[in-house]
């Protein structure tokens, strides 16, 4: 059991990180927008999506080794990684809001409509057995929806996803700190 100072301080690291986590997040959904557009940029998003685990093991294992300075425990582990996702998701929510409420105009679904009707996607859309009523079922739904839908459904989708990497996240993370040693 932690103290409350210890919970303070938790959380305050966490804030700290889950905002580069936002970051790091938002950085990776602009990649993916620009790559509806430009498959260049395909390569970016990819590499950001496994970048946010790998952030957060990597955050989690900071705050072990150099803040408490002694093995934590599976819950501290999963709860600081959890509260980076948390704060993470908040800014990334809100980033999106402002995007698709003052900048993107449809241009994103417009995108994805066109990228799905390249030959290479008619073609694998034909190979699995997918009907393209199915695509168009979704634009009407996606189209429906408002900035603060997306925004909303964005928090539930990284929280939901952030519970699962914090939970093997906080498993490897549990251990004792490194020591770091110092040769003269």
């Amino acid at each position: 059991m932690i103290t409350v100072e210890e919970y303070k301080q938790l959380k305050a690291f966490a804030r700290l990180d889950g905002a580069m986590l936002g970051v790091i997040m938002c950085v990776t959904l602009f990649a993916s927008i620009a790559a509806l557009g430009n498959p260049a940029w395909q390569t970016v998003s990819m590499i950001g999506m496994v970048a946010v685990p790998v952030f957060v093991a990597f955050r989690v294992r900071n705050y072990r080794d150099n803040i408490v300075k002694k093995r934590v425990s599976f819950r501290r582990a999963a709860a600081y990684s959890m509260h980076c996702f948390g704060y993470a998701s908040l800014i990334l929510a809100i980033v999106m809001y402002i995007y698709f409420q003052y900048f993107d105009h449809g241009m994103m679904l417009a995108n994805f409509r066109s990228y799905i009707d390249t030959p290479e996607m008619q073609e694998a859309i034909k190979m699995s057995g997918l009907k393209k009523s199915l695509f168009e079922d979704q634009f009407t739904v996606w189209s429906a929806l408002r900035p603060i839908d997306v925004a909303f459904s964005m928090i539930s989708n990284t929280l939901f996803t952030g519970l699962g990497c914090s939970l093997l996240i906080a498993i490897i993370a549990r251990r004792n700190p490194r020591q770091i040693t110092i040769n003269n």
